[in-house]
Formats: structure tokens, sequence, C-alpha cells
């Protein structure tokens, strides 16, 4: 007579405390409904909003004028999308050609083709160019704010210091700019 096996109690139990864990892990990351691209987008732009900030912290090139995108501290926004100055002192996105450059030497520079907002409407108007400091007076050293990370709108007249928080949503997604140089989106 042949003995029949089968899995015990206690194996069923664990297989099944096993897959809830896993589930509670890998769940929370996979992406859910239509707004991931639009939310990756948004993460994305926190993370150029960084890079610049970092930049001008640590080069005192980073906010002058004719800076190619490997120094430039400063970054658009427009109503269609967001990128690294094109020529480090205009409202100008990269061209799709920068961009497309960039990302195959696997660079993050910006992207194109959204649809964002920024709040409070009545204070920013798109374009916006944002830099983190402004330039010293002597061109080999850092300014205080720059030494800070402190955001500015840049124009023509001279950089504007941010007084309110910034809000740029992309999707349902909000990238927030505070006064005092923290970004985040929570």
């Amino acid at each position: 007579m042949t003995k029949l096996r089968g899995f015990t109690l206690i194996e069923l139990i664990l297989v099944l405390v096993l897959t809830g864990i896993l589930a509670a892990v890998a769940l929370p990351r996979l992406p859910v409904g239509g707004n991931f691209e639009q939310r990756l987008q948004a993460d994305n732009l926190m993370g150029l909003l960084r890079l610049a900030q970092l930049r001008a912290m640590n080069d005192p090139g980073a906010l002058v004028s004719d800076m190619g995108i490997e120094q430039c501290g400063r970054v658009v926004i427009t109503q269609s999308g967001f990128s690294l100055s094109d020529d480090c002192d205009s409202a100008a996105l990269l061209t799709s050609e920068q961009l497309t450059t960039a990302e195959q030497q696997g660079l993050f520079v910006g992207k194109t083709g959204l649809t964002m907002t920024v709040e409070p409407s009545l204070s920013y108007t798109l374009p916006l160019v944002v830099q983190f400091g402004k330039p010293a007076a002597a061109s080999a050293y850092l300014s205080n704010d720059s030494r800070l990370g402190r955001p500015y709108l840049h124009r023509s007249s001279g950089p504007v210091p941010l007084n309110t928080a910034m809000m740029i949503t992309l999707g349902d997604k909000v990238v927030y700019i505070e006064p005092e140089g923290y970004i985040h989106a929570p």
C-alpha cells in the first residue's frame, strides 16, 4: 500500500504568511492608475531642481549666462515641460535634440509634452526660470544666498527672491519649492 503525503498545516500557514509579506511589500510599488507618468515626471522635476540647487551651491559659474547644460544651475518651467535653461540665461527649454542626446547619455535634463500649473498663479506666470542663489559680486566666489540654496526667479532685471512657497502641479502630484530652499513632493 502506498502512503499518501500532503502538506502539513504548518507548511500551509508558512506559505500564506510569506505570500502576505511579499504582497504587502510589492503591491504599493506597482504603478497603479493612469497618472503614473505624471507622478514620475514630478519626481524628475524635483530631482532636476535639486541638481540645479546643488550646482548653484557649489559652482560660482552655475548662474552665469552662456553656460552649457553640464554646468547650468537654472531650470525653466513652462506649461508644456521643464528643463535646464537652453543658454543658462533665457526662459527657453532645451531642444528635443538636446533632450534626446542627454537621455541617450544617461542624463536627465528635462521633459516636454507635459501639462503643468504653478500656484499661486497671481505671483508666478509661466514660463519661469528658477535659480538657487544669485551671482556674487566677484565671479570666482559664491554669494551667501547661493551657498544656502535660496530660490530666486531669474528675470532680465535681476534675480527676484521667492517669498512664498511655489507649488508646481503635474497630474495628481505637487512639487513644492519653499522660500528657504527646501524642495519636496509629499
